[in-house]
């Protein structure tokens, strides 16, 4: 006994649904990966550049927990670019500040100290040349 053309029909919408369906979940993991790095990129740029600690919540606004399991660490690593770009930021306030302390007579000591240790750490990092 054939099978009707409404089973047909409806067996190769399901396989269809269940391609579009496993294509939709490795996009939508790729892309919660990527957003999730990024946002760890600019938590570690807050903390270090402004001293601010930013957390993530515990739980989303409209009250249902997190069910998502944290990125692994290997993909969360900045790269070296990334952290030597915040070095220099980091050094460029700090000879403002100096021109700053100079001009206004305040000791320089503590500043040119922390001067010298950044530039230490860019040289670590093979980015410094000075």
């Amino acid at each position: 006994m054939p099978a009707s053309l409404t089973i047909d029909q409806y067996r190769d919408a399901k396989t269809t649904y269940e391609k579009l369906r496993n294509q939709a979940k490795k996009e939508l993991i790729t892309r919660h990966q990527e957003l999730a790095n990024e946002l760890l990129l600019i938590q570690q740029e807050l903390r270090e550049d402004f001293g601010h600690k930013v957390t993530m919540p515990t739980k989303a606004r409209n009250g249902h927990a997190k069910k998502a399991a944290p990125p692994a660490k290997a993909e969360l690593v900045a790269p070296s670019s990334l952290k030597v770009t915040a070095i220099e930021k980091k050094l460029a306030a700090q000879k403002k500040k100096l021109a700053d302390a100079q001009a206004a007579n305040k000791p320089i000591k503590p500043i040119e100290d922390r001067i010298y240790e950044l530039e230490d750490e860019l040289r670590l990092a093979g980015a410094y040349t000075a």
